[in-house]
């Protein structure tokens, strides 16, 4: 029987480790696979803590910051009136699931072998993700693996018949815009060029990581979001200073400086243009209207997109809902204030915990990998002020995913 039982312990933990596999792998590509790895995640792992009878949950700098962050997203149910059953779902699906996720992730990922196998997993299915941008910009002008066209794409026989200009459009991989392929590039690729600049010695693998790095930041170039270019370089300016690398910025800047009057000006007319942040500026203005009217516990968890209808002035009130495209103006205005609060008080909590271990690590591999996840993470919060990162699916499993994964690097090499 006692054999029986330790069985089963073993395969509820290879059933934990190889569905974080699975969803490193599948992120980019498929919404089912992704709950499906996070619930089988956190279903093997819960049995496995009842089998063994260890119920306490391991102790990170994050932990007291998460039960306050649960707790101020139920507050949020006081104001939510006929929208109770969507808050009371929303609880569960999109907030008791990521923190009950993150303590399975940081026990699932306890030794350096499994963190390596993690980054294997994703630089494998970020050079998937790289190759189908390409060949939807460049071939196709659809990705081949989710069938998305390229944004704003019109075809030559459109131009043709009806006047509009032939346009490559952008690349959105297997993301449905731009913003969200961006968003996973920044958040990917940092970790990788990092390791590439200060993690390995000369070695074949070491050259391979440096092509993937140079395709991923031009494919990002190609999605002409500049939010993405701006939290990608705001992120990697802050790893060099963390690395005492601080004449690479000036260079950087200089080679900045210098090419943008090469660059095609339909390109610096979208890097210098305001039109997209006019957008941006009446989103936000409804967004705030929206959080005015609970400003202090806010209206309900999920209830943003419902109440943009009812608050927007144009010719769509009442019939289209919207994000904030501000993903921090989002939460305050869903659970208001105090919501706002004990995210933030995540957030300084886990930059105060890794900057602090990113110090201290003297594995010279780890200790860059450490810093470029910390560095990803940064970028995707950053482009999160002008995006909706922390509110769409796939992006906001990635935020918890590395949020969880780069913790258990701290925990391995405090």
């Amino acid at each position: 029987m006692e054999m029986n039982k330790q069985k089963a312990i073993e395969a509820l933990s290879s059933a934990s480790v190889w569905s974080l596999y699975v969803l490193a792998f599948f992120l980019p590509f498929s919404k089912s696979i992704i709950e499906i790895a996070i619930i089988t995640t956190i279903l093997s792992w819960g049995i496995r803590k009842i089998l063994t009878k260890d119920l306490a949950l391991k102790k990170t700098p994050l932990n007291w910051a998460l039960l306050v962050f649960l707790a101020v997203n139920v507050i949020s149910l006081l104001n939510a009136g006929a929208l109770m059953p969507l808050v009371m779902k929303a609880l569960v699906t999109k907030c008791l699931k990521y923190v009950v996720f993150y303590f399975a992730v940081i026990e699932t990922i306890d030794s350096k072998e499994k963190l390596t196998n993690i980054l294997k997993i994703t630089v494998s299915s970020a050079v998937l993700v790289v190759l189908d941008g390409f060949l939807q910009y460049y071939v196709f002008h659809y990705d081949p693996i989710r069938n998305y066209q390229s944004f704003k794409y019109a075809s030559r026989y459109a131009a043709l018949t009806t006047g509009v200009d032939y346009s490559l459009g952008f690349p959105t991989g297997p993301f449905p815009f731009p913003n969200s392929l961006s968003a996973w590039l920044i958040t990917t690729t940092l970790p990788v060029l990092c390791v590439f600049m200060w993690g390995m010695k000369k070695s074949a693998w070491r050259y391979l990581l440096g092509v993937f790095s140079a395709s991923a930041v031009f494919l990002l170039y190609l999605s002409n979001t500049r939010s993405a270019w701006l939290s990608f370089f705001a992120a990697f300016f802050i790893a060099l200073i963390m690395k005492k690398k601080t004449l690479i910025i000036f260079f950087v800047i200089l080679i900045m400086v210098v090419t943008l009057p090469f660059l095609p000006k339909e390109k610096v007319g979208n890097i210098l243009g305001f039109t997209s942040m006019q957008d941006r500026f009446c989103m936000w203005d409804t967004g705030w209207k929206i959080f005015m009217e609970h400003p202090i516990v806010g209206n309900g968890l999920n209830t943003f997109f419902v109440k943009y209808m009812e608050f927007r002035g144009d010719q769509y009130k009442g019939l289209k809902g919207s994000y904030a495209h501000n993903g921090y103006l989002q939460i305050a205005a869903d659970t208001g204030l105090i919501g706002l609060g004990a995210f933030l008080f995540i957030l300084v909590k886990f930059f105060w915990s890794t900057i602090r271990s990113i110090k201290i690590c003297k594995d010279g591999f780890y200790g860059t990998l450490f810093l470029g996840m910390f560095a990803g993470i940064t970028a995707f919060l950053i482009q999160s002020f002008f995006d909706v990162n922390l509110q769409s699916l796939q992006l906001v499993v990635l935020f918890w995913f590395f949020l969880s994964v780069t913790m258990s690097f701290r925990g391995l090499n405090s």
